[in-house]
């Protein structure tokens, strides 16, 4: 059963798992599909980030401008210095609910400013462990099981 990967969508199929069409970056319309999947942050349910499913990033990262938005403090928040895809970025990373495919869990996000990119990685520790991801690059497309509780 396919689904469109939106968060609080209703499009868990047999057993849980969802397929979804590999999708171009926002920002490079024309350019190669990859696995993206629309993320809730927090109670931000109507506002959904499209996030790269990254199996070689070790943290999650989004931009600042969301935790704003959510309202999330991040005093106290540890502080890090990261080189994503060219760009060198200080991230806050906090704990937070993150919802897609219909599972909501709690995730440790780095927070990034400056983040100059219209879409967010997934990483290992806060979302592999959650989800059993398989790629299928040839169909262009890839399936999420969530892991029971």
């Amino acid at each position: 059963m396919a689904s469109s990967g939106q968060a609080g969508g209703s499009g868990l199929g047999y057993l849980g798992s969802v397929i979804i069409p590999y999708t171009e970056l926002p920002e490079n319309a024309g350019g190669w599909p990859r696995p993206l999947l629309d993320v809730a942050v927090a109670d931000l349910d109507e506002a959904v980030f499209p996030c790269l499913v990254d199996t070689g990033s070790l943290n999650s990262l989004l931009p600042r401008w969301i935790a704003d938005a959510a309202g999330l403090g991040l005093q106290g928040a540890e502080v890090r210095r990261l080189s994503v895809a060219g760009t060198v970025t200080q991230a806050w990373f906090w704990p937070v609910v993150l919802t897609a495919v219909d599972r909501a869990w709690e995730a440790l996000v780095g927070f990034c400013d400056p983040w100059p990119y219209s879409w967010g990685l997934l990483g290992q520790p806060s979302f592999f462990r959650y989800f059993t991801v398989t790629f299928r690059a040839a169909d262009l497309e890839f399936e999420i099981v969530p892991v029971p509780d």
